[in-house]
């Protein structure tokens, strides 16, 4: 066991995703009743938070949960509040300042819960995957919330849609599903996306700059993917260092 990692049963992980499926409903339903927004707010949430609930569970058999591991789980919480705050995004294009601060509070803790395990030396491959996961999760909504606020047309979508597509073609094309190497490259363009969006949600942010972010943001991913494609198609045995 990795020095620091502490000890977790089911019982231990069944705490942690009962905590966060009542913040959660806290959250979704005082959003709710407080905007005026529609009824599906709650229920949708809830359900999202369901599905990484069974996810995390299977995953995590007889495996340790750690703190690192707990913050990550705080930042899929609130991505999960706004998958279900999005038949809101009408009544919320007004003033959308809650998924601002929401969206950028995910985006931020992005590098917090790497901090955390690397602090506490509890870092694990669960843990990695998950927070992989996470991310992907998390610019996929960030797109929409930007396409919802109309601040980029449905194109900006494809910000989010572009790991699941790499997923889709390594199941075409072998050699694209092997392993990449950590890459810094990777880590901070994820990172750029992630903030980049949630700024595009911000409050009073003119069309004519959200847009053309939104876009740069796009061709940005486009290019790391892009870069991972190549180096795995030259050559599948050995990706970037």
């Amino acid at each position: 066991m990795v020095p620091g990692q502490p000890h977790a049963s089911h019982p231990a992980i069944l705490v942690d995703l009962l905590l966060g499926a009542i913040l959660l409903a806290g959250a979704a339903g005082g959003l709710r009743i407080g905007l005026g927004l529609p009824a599906g707010v709650l229920p949708l949430s809830l359900v999202a938070y369901a599905v990484l609930a069974v996810l995390l569970w299977r995953q995590r058999a007889g495996r340790a949960i750690t703190q690192a591991d707990r913050v990550t789980l705080g930042r899929a919480t609130l991505v999960m509040l706004l998958i279900g705050l999005l038949p809101g995004a009408e009544a919320m294009a007004v003033d959308p300042a809650p998924i601002f601060a929401f969206a950028l509070a995910a985006a931020l803790l992005d590098g917090v819960d790497g901090a955390v395990a690397r602090r506490l030396r509890c870092e694990t491959q669960a843990g990695a995957r998950f927070d992989m996961e996470v991310d992907a999760v998390l610019l996929a909504v960030l797109a929409l919330w930007v396409y919802a606020l109309d601040r980029a047309g449905l194109w900006v979508i494809l910000i989010g849609l572009w790991r699941y597509l790499f997923v889709l073609a390594g199941w075409v094309q072998p050699a694209l599903a092997r392993p990449l190497p950590a890459s810094q490259r990777r880590r901070v363009i994820c990172g750029i996306q992630a903030v980049g969006l949630a700024l595009c949600t911000a409050p009073g942010l003119p069309v004519t700059v959200a847009t053309p972010t939104a876009l740069a943001l796009l061709l940005l991913v486009s290019y790391s993917f892009i870069i991972d494609a190549v180096t795995l198609w030259r050559n599948p045995n050995q990706g970037e260092q």
